[in-house]
């Protein structure tokens, strides 16, 4: 009897907020759907269609429903853990968003308003998605990719386990360059690197050409294998012959040069597979974020008033 009571007095109490909700709304922004006493509005869900809309996708009223309910139980769940993205956090992710579609913030928002899409509601979501993807990773770090794991797959796939690498000895070479130093100097001292680099044919030469140019370092050899290099440096070095160096690049520290000393064909390790990793480690996120999801949905209260 205590239980049934109880039940009753949440019943009640959460349809009075419901009504409070629904009576705080505009007349055409009507209750679509609560999800823990939190409405989403028939408007809500008409934004949610346009920004899709604005991607080149349409979507129905159901399916955007769908979708806000998730974002709103996202939003739920960080929240319960003390995760709530500041205005500037916000902010600075629509800032990111103007500049990829390579406009300013103002012009962003003035084409977003033109088509139809209410920036606020727009800030909302983003809000969730940052939300949410910060209660994931302060909570997946046990969500991790074994080597085993990767033999198993590569297995299943039928992939070739025995892999190769390229290991390169390398030497790397500094022309110093002050960062204020106007732009005549670091040309003289790209200029002097290209000069060393046509004069170099081999790694032991190095430190002798080197004696004849002023602030210069010269690092100790290291061994780098291919799966740790960018897939650009890895093309150059590829078409790079031993003994020679690659074109001179601005850094930090100067202008910069490497020698390639030799270079030898050994057995990959199966954990510098990154592109197979990153697919297991990211169809694992998305296993453990939907399990969070579903455990949430069985413990909400979720009322679907109507979706079209």
């Amino acid at each position: 009897m205590p239980r049934i009571a109880t039940l009753r007095r949440l019943t009640v109490l959460g349809f009075a907020a419901l009504m409070l909700a629904a009576l705080a709304l505009p007349a055409r922004a009507q209750v679509a759907a609560t999800v823990n006493g939190e409405p989403i509005t028939s408007l809500d869900i008409t934004e949610r269609q346009k920004l899709h809309k604005g991607s080149g996708k349409n979507v129905s009223r159901k399916e955007a429903l769908e979708e806000l309910i998730e974002h709103t139980l996202k939003l739920q769940v960080a929240q319960r853990a003390n995760i709530n993205p500041t205005d500037a956090e916000v902010n600075r992710a629509l800032g990111g968003m103007a500049q990829r579609s390579g406009r300013t913030v103002a012009q962003f928002e003035q084409a977003l308003q033109q088509a139809g899409v209410d920036v606020v509601r727009l800030k909302a979501r983003i809000k969730s998605d940052m939300a949410w993807q910060q209660y994931v990773q302060a909570n997946s770090s046990n969500v991790i990719v074994r080597d085993a794991d990767l033999v198993a797959a590569m297995n299943a796939r039928r992939q070739n386990m025995q892999l190769k690498s390229t290991q390169y000895t390398m030497r790397q070479v500094i022309f110093v360059v002050r960062r204020n130093a106007p732009d005549s100097l670091k040309a003289a001292r790209a200029k002097e690197a290209e000069s060393l680099r046509t004069r170099v044919m081999s790694c032991d030469q190095v430190p002798e050409l080197v004696r004849q140019y002023t602030e210069v370092v010269v690092k100790e050899p290291v061994r780098r294998l291919s799966s740790d290099l960018s897939p650009a440096l890895q093309k150059l070095l590829e078409s790079l012959p031993d003994g020679r160096m690659t074109p001179p690049e601005v850094t930090a520290n100067g202008i910069e040069v490497v020698a390639i000393c030799d270079r030898r064909e050994v057995p990959a390790d199966i954990s510098s597979n990154r592109e197979l990793r990153n697919e297991l480690l990211g169809q694992r996120l998305q296993a453990y974020e939907k399990r969070i999801l579903d455990k949430m949905r069985q413990t909400s209260i979720i009322q679907i008033i109507s979706d079209h």
